[in-house]
């Protein structure tokens, strides 16, 4: 039967919203989540290795790095956004936030944790001006995920922002 499944997803992703929503970046600088809210600057159109998203019109749309087990947007990952926010600003379309998660824990789970981490970025975006009507989101998971060691699971741990 799908409903215990259904049922289940939807209760651990309850948790996550609750568990994931109290982590702050002192716990994952203590926690040595080194990497977490680091910015880097994309090109292209893919989304693989955090390193391929569009640059046009000057400006850079950067993706935005998150600690283990965390939706949390640290000082860093605010900083990129507001400067993400700019660079949206100044262009025309949509923009598709793609969550990720490194390859650790559940299906299920990381897929939750993937759209909840490009749900934080959207809202933060829409706090910043950008019209939240512009903005869609979606979770990868570990979908594209390529770590494999702590340093390529940092990576990993990201959202992406695609401008169409």
């Amino acid at each position: 039967m799908k409903s215990p499944r259904i049922a289940a997803t939807i209760a651990l992703s309850t948790l996550l919203l609750v568990a994931c929503g109290s982590s702050s970046s002192a716990e994952d600088e203590r926690a040595g989540n080194a990497g977490a809210g680091t910015a880097q600057t994309n090109r292209g159109t893919g989304t693989a290795g955090g390193e391929n998203l569009a640059s046009t019109s000057g400006c850079a749309i950067e993706s935005v790095y998150f600690a283990y087990d965390s939706n949390t947007l640290d000082a860093r990952a605010r900083t990129t956004l507001d400067g993400n926010a700019r660079c949206l600003s100044q262009r025309s379309g949509r923009a598709r936030v793609n969550g990720m998660t490194d390859p650790r824990g559940t299906e299920e789970y990381n897929f939750a944790l993937g759209e909840q981490r490009a749900r934080s970025v959207t809202r933060y975006l829409a706090m910043t001006g950008v019209d939240e009507s512009r903005l869609t989101t979606r979770s990868l998971g570990e979908e594209v995920a390529s770590g494999t060691d702590e340093t390529g699971w940092a990576r990993d741990r990201r959202a992406d922002i695609e401008v169409y």
